[in-house]
């Protein structure tokens, strides 16, 4: 399946994948040891963001999953459209599909087709992303929202196009750590 924007730029060098932890530390509490159990989407029936918020725990006065990210699910239902409004939320967004092949409308590079076990990076954006589901969906994100509220800044322009990672390239590099 390919995507019907030229500006969309698909990986196929597993060398091109880094590890976040690396770059970014905050101080922080202890992050709890817990768990954001599947069943939460898989149960779902409906349109849903499941974030695993554990501000709470973390002394957060915002939604984050550790000081610096913020993960959870969303499932889509069957022939439904999903807006994730991020504007001025976060840098990035990576979304993981767990489940199908569906596509994402992003506002200035078009519709971008993903297929099971993809690996979407997408940049700030200045308009909702529309995830439109033919079938029934989940995904797993994880964005660094929380650290620009940590931060008290806010995202101005995109610094990077969009990046697929197919299923292939993932395998193949965690295969040969």
């Amino acid at each position: 399946m390919s995507s019907s924007h030229s500006k969309v730029r698909i990986v196929e060098n597993p060398n091109e994948l880094y590890e976040y932890s690396k770059n970014v530390r905050l101080p922080h509490k202890p992050v709890p040891v817990t768990s954001h159990a599947a069943k939460l989407y898989e149960e779902a029936n409906l349109i849903i963001d499941i974030p695993f918020d554990l501000s709470s725990s973390l002394g957060l006065d915002y939604p984050a999953s550790c000081p610096n990210l913020l993960s959870g699910y969303m499932h889509i239902s069957p022939n439904d459209l999903f807006k994730q409004d991020g504007v001025v939320s976060y840098t990035s967004l990576c979304l993981y599909v767990i489940r199908d092949h569906n596509t994402t409308n992003i506002f200035d590079e078009g519709q971008v087709n993903w297929l099971k076990s993809d690996l979407l990076v997408i940049p700030y954006q200045t308009q909702p992303l529309e995830h439109f589901a033919h079938d029934d969906t989940a995904l797993y994100y994880v964005h660094d929202g929380p650290l620009l509220k940590y931060r008290q800044v806010k995202p101005s322009e995109k610094c990077f196009l969009t990046t697929i990672f197919r299923e292939k390239v993932l395998t193949t590099k965690v295969e040969n750590i």
